[in-house]
């Protein structure tokens, strides 16, 4: 009786290796993993876009939001900057920003203008946390956003000042406001920090 080799058997036959071996050497095969791949097909489709969960119901304060948009006042302006130590563009910052406080945003001027709820252009209905976005005076295109921090004023990562800093909304030039996106809830000061 001439014998085959137990891995020439299983490609002629065409049947794995372990299914060829005697019962004796068999080994329970440990539970398979999804594949990353199919479990990143099996999600279902947030209909609102790819950042609507990370913004639904999310309250910050707004003293923290401020605060930490003027922490980064006078950070080098980098093209596609996203992080202080390196630099900032205008989405940059934001992602930056509300980053820290918990938020995920992208990196893009043109998404940014689509996210949460659009509000009056009027400084009088803005709250801080609110973005402007902007496009060059003859286009729709937005190209530039900021983060209203009260009192008619904005923190934003200036190309022309090359770096972060705060201004007048209004004295913005060279740029169309078109629109104000709130995305988050501002939640109340706590009751003890109030003075009495």
């Amino acid at each position: 009786m001439v014998r085959v080799p137990a891995l020439a058997l299983a490609l002629l036959v065409g049947l794995p290796l372990g299914a060829q071996q005697g019962s004796a050497s068999r080994r329970p095969s440990p539970a398979r993993a999804p594949r990353p791949a199919a479990a990143v097909a099996a999600r279902q489709v947030n209909p609102r876009g790819p950042f609507a969960r990370s913004i639904d119901s999310v309250e910050v304060h707004s003293d923290s939001l401020v605060a930490h948009s003027r922490s980064l006042l006078g950070v080098r302006y980098v093209w596609a900057g996203a992080t202080p130590e390196r630099g900032l563009d205008c989405s940059g910052l934001v992602q930056y920003v509300f980053g820290k406080l918990g938020l995920t945003l992208p990196h893009s001027a043109a998404q940014l203008a689509r996210l949460g709820a659009s509000v009056p252009k009027d400084t009088g209905v803005m709250r801080p946390g609110d973005l402007l976005v902007f496009s060059q005076q003859r286009s729709q295109r937005i190209t530039h956003v900021g983060i209203y921090v009260g009192e008619g004023r904005m923190v934003h990562a200036s190309s022309a000042n090359r770096a972060v800093i705060e201004v007048p909304v209004t004295t913005y030039r060279g740029l169309t406001l078109r629109d104000v996106r709130r995305v988050v809830t501002l939640a109340a000061a706590p009751l003890d920090s109030i003075a009495r």
